[in-house]
């Protein structure tokens, strides 16, 4: 039987497991990323971690066919080099996947993250089905991340910067993304971009329930300030509703549920621009599914119906559209389970470095 250990560095944590070539994780664990350390301390400690979740699983790591790493990009793949990480400050041109390998002895592949997670879906998840070998996956959380599968092999293209749907620009000249474009899928159906379309709304003045959650008469400003920027909840001179930066996606979803129009019409347009990119990336790949993950998952058909509606108005006419718009199944394990799938694929086509 053969094994391979998954590593999927976060900015928090780092999560490892061993999984076997039937799919079966057979240990995992997780430790803490320590960036203020630098990349070489990390580097080794995910190494080590790779020895003791082995270790853990009673497999000698002599035995383990190859080890995947999942981290955040821009990555330079075929040199296995980690270019640059947003949330891991300080780290450029680290040379991640070699230096594993020379620690553990064991050949070693590197993979986009958001990647690596889909293909974990795909392999072990939502798209374990037999016949299913085109998938999408978007991951709504902070961003929007992506992986693409056409004929059961991830889509990269010639820089490796492809498969970024949360890029896809939904809004001509639409609101500013962090990427430096306008108008992404990202800035408009993300966890991040649901809370601040509500108190873009709030701060105009709408009423909510979700106004009741906090005190509205605990923090002082200027009456110019106030007039400026039209904070809501001022009843007296020099006064606003402070908290509204604590409002959650999940508080926007609760709201939702229980009535609220704001965070009903909030909701809706989340969903209104996910149909868009469904339709779109359909349009361009022809996916048997498109699988849902991230931390926006958990209001479940509350959305997904709402996305699936969406779809189903503004997708073509031609013919009847076969393709299941699911949620993810595999939940915080998928990273660490796709970094062992893309290892498992790396040996399969003989890609496996080291």
């Amino acid at each position: 039987m053969s094994h391979y250990i998954g590593l999927d560095l976060g900015g928090t944590n780092v999560k490892c497991g061993v999984v076997d070539a039937d799919r079966r994780v057979r240990s995992h664990l997780s430790i803490p990323t320590d960036a203020s350390k630098g990349p070489g301390a990390v580097v080794e400690a995910m190494a080590q971690a790779a020895l003791d979740v082995a270790k853990k699983a009673g497999i000698p790591i002599e035995k383990v066919d190859g080890i995947g790493i999942g981290a955040p990009g821009p990555l330079d793949m075929k040199r296995g080099i980690l270019r640059a990480a947003p949330n891991l400050p300080g780290w450029k041109d680290v040379p991640i996947r070699d230096r594993i390998t020379q620690i553990t002895g064991r050949p070693a592949v590197l993979e986009n993250d958001a990647n690596a997670a889909a293909f974990g879906e795909f392999w072990a998840g939502a798209g374990k089905r037999d016949g299913v070998r085109d998938m999408i996956m978007l991951t709504l959380g902070t961003g929007v991340g992506s992986g693409l599968i056409v004929d059961g092999m991830l889509i990269h293209g010639a820089y490796d910067l492809g498969a970024e749907a949360g890029h896809m620009i939904v809004v001509p000249n639409g609101r500013a993304c962090g990427c430096g474009q306008a108008g992404c899928l990202e800035s408009y159906a993300s966890a991040t971009a649901t809370v601040k379309r509500v108190i873009e709304l709030l701060r105009g003045g709408e009423p909510s329930s979700l106004l009741d959650l906090f005190d509205p008469w605990e923090e002082k400003i200027e009456a110019e300030e106030l007039r400026a920027s039209k904070i809501i909840g001022a009843g007296k001179r020099g006064m606003k509703r402070p908290g509204l930066d604590k409002i959650t996606a999940k508080d926007v979803f609760d709201a939702a549920k229980a009535g609220d129009a704001l965070a009903l019409r909030v909701v809706d347009e989340v969903a209104t621009y996910l149909g868009i990119a469904c339709v779109s990336l359909c349009r361009l790949f022809d996916p048997q599914m498109i699988v849902f993950a991230g931390g926006m998952i958990l209001a479940g058909d509350f959305l997904f119906d709402r996305v699936r509606e969406a779809f189903r108005k503004q997708t073509w006419k031609v013919v009847e559209s076969k393709v299941e718009i699911v949620q993810a199944v595999l939940g915080n394990d998928a990273g660490f389970i796709g970094a062992a799938a893309v290892a498992w694929n790396a040996a399969r086509t003989g890609a496996l470095k080291g």
